[in-house]
């Protein structure tokens, strides 16, 4: 349990459907049926160099947007490391499968830094550098996210929380939408903590938000079958679910969501990471 607790790991994993763009598509896989054609002088937009379609990955492309947002870095020694880095990369993955099916189509792995003054977890950091990597890629239907989240290392966020609902307001009212939340922990005394997590998320979310108890056994048709982080999850149980209304589905509003969670949860108790997921 110690090492749960001390454990600074934050993995969060995108799901949806991701349809890669014409000229990032491995010729391979360009067409379902027929021989290849000649397309060296059309301008099909199918990449014609199929190593330049293949070595796109999450990982490479998170790294150089990490770099560039100033977030993170992996210039070491020499003097090149990155003052006030949010986090130290660890793994990155990606399904991008082309079948139409909601699969798991980014996932980021990163060391949180603790040694940074009141620094929130960087849930948002991190979406938006998947979001990013996965627009650059293709077109993206984002339907769910889930987040191991070290809850010890959130401070309290004070009025941050109260900015990040504020950027709400102009959200269009025809566009709020249904979600489903759900938690799952180590803690034996997170089941009993329901009303209270539910109390805390309503107050930090600021009237953006309805929050309603929901059946743990809910399904989550978001959310592919295998998230990543078997091994970060291991022993954790799912203790609680909620009906949640926000106004506008977004990866954006999923983080958003996310980082309420990790508030009410720190603020009722929790002391050890946590799997929170988020499904539309």
């Amino acid at each position: 349990m110690g090492d749960a607790v001390r454990d600074a790991t934050l993995l969060m994993g995108v799901h949806g459907v991701l349809t890669r763009h014409p000229w990032l598509t491995p010729p391979e896989s360009a067409s379902a049926s027929g021989p290849p054609e000649d397309t060296s002088d059309s301008d099909s937009g199918v990449a014609e160099d199929a190593s330049e379609a293949e070595d796109v990955d999450v990982f490479g492309l998170a790294v150089n947007r990490a770099e560039a947002y100033g977030w993170s870095s992996t210039l070491l020694g020499a003097g090149m490391e990155l003052g006030g880095s949010r986090w130290g990369h660890n793994d990155a993955g990606e399904d991008w499968t082309q079948d139409g099916r909601v699969r798991e189509i980014g996932w980021l792995q990163v060391d949180v830094s603790s040694c940074l003054n009141r620094q929130r977890l960087p849930v948002l950091p991190v979406a938006t550098v998947l979001g990013d990597v996965l627009r650059q890629v293709g077109d993206v239907r984002v339907t769910g996210v889930h987040t191991v989240a070290p809850v010890h290392l959130a401070p309290d966020p004070a009025a941050a929380l109260l900015y990040a609902a504020h950027w709400y307001e102009l959200a269009d009212p025809g566009a709020a939408r249904d979600i489903t939340v759900t938690v799952s922990g180590r803690d034996a005394g997170l089941p009993g903590r329901g009303g209270h997590v539910r109390d805390e998320a309503l107050a930090c979310s600021y009237g953006r938000m309805t929050v309603e108890p929901e059946s743990t056994a809910v399904n989550l048709p978001g959310l592919s079958r295998s998230p990543t982080g078997k091994v970060q999850t291991e022993g954790m149980r799912r203790a609680l679910a909620f009906r949640c209304r926000v106004p506008v589905w977004s990866l954006d509003a999923a983080a958003w969501t996310t980082e309420v969670f990790v508030e009410a949860l720190r603020a009722t108790g929790t002391a050890e990471p946590v799997l929170i997921t988020v499904s539309y």
